[in-house]
């Protein structure tokens, strides 16, 4: 798998600045050094563990994920900026790259939602060592009774998760789940999911048969399950690198 590293470029001033504007004093406490180190270490052993889907930043140190992320990324902040979007939800955060990234471009309030302990041990560790401000994370699987239960966000993202929800619920439960966050939204969402020509994996042949174009397949599906405007916006490579997914941005 082709690996990247990735320059992240962190804000701690505007924090300050914005408390400055509305004339309040706060000393943000920070954490003893030799405390910071062992954490760090501790990310460190952490990531050994396991494999890290996403870029992971920690300590100075940057460890690759196996997905083109900045590809994605690129694509997603295009889109933030366009609809002027303030707070963010990712459903099925992994290690919490595109969360951190939109904290770090300016928005107030952007959320990761994952149900794996090790990744989300992993989010908010850059959180505490990368000192984010506007950036937090959350344990719970993507069901109904989350969605339902959501506030209202500007953005969502739902990236490589609603295939895995598919194979073992179906479409129609999957409609359900689109339908529930669509109502939840006020400008748009950015969604990405497995296919059904990804031969290597053995979920492929379970998923609907999306006919030789699985991109407007996804499209369709999107406009049935609550949204009116359904665009694609990238597209990149498969967590094996056997075909192109799309990225789209879908307005509820």
């Amino acid at each position: 798998m082709c690996r990247h590293d990735v320059s992240i470029t962190l804000s701690p001033t505007r924090p300050q600045a914005a408390n400055q504007a509305r004339g309040l004093t706060v000393k943000r406490k920070p954490i003893k050094p030799t405390l910071r180190r062992a954490y760090g270490l501790l990310q460190r052993l952490h990531l050994r563990s396991y494999e890290n889907y996403q870029p992971v930043a920690g300590s100075g140190r940057v460890a690759p994920g196996t997905r083109d992320c900045e590809v994605r990324w690129e694509a997603i902040r295009t889109v933030l900026d366009q609809y002027q979007c303030r707070s963010l939800v990712d459903l099925g955060c992994s290690e919490g790259f595109y969360v951190l990234q939109a904290a770090r471009h300016g928005l107030p309030f952007c959320v990761g939602v994952d149900f794996d302990l090790r990744r989300t041990f992993t989010s908010t560790s850059q959180v505490v060592l990368g000192d984010v401000a506007h950036a937090g994370f959350m344990i719970s699987e993507i069901d109904l009774e989350l969605l339902e239960a959501l506030p209202r966000f500007d953005a969502a993202i739902f990236l490589s998760v609603l295939h895995h929800i598919m194979y073992q619920r179906g479409p129609d439960h999957c409609r359900r789940l689109l339908a529930a966050l669509a109502r939840r939204l006020d400008k748009v969402l950015i969604f990405e999911m497995g296919q059904s020509d990804e031969h290597m994996e053995s979920w492929a042949s379970k998923l609907p048969d999306m006919g030789s174009d699985p991109h407007r397949w996804i499209a369709d599906f999107l406009r049935s399950s609550g949204f009116t405007e359904v665009e694609k916006i990238a597209e990149a490579p498969s967590y094996k690198r056997e075909v192109q997914r799309a990225l789209f941005k879908a307005v509820p």
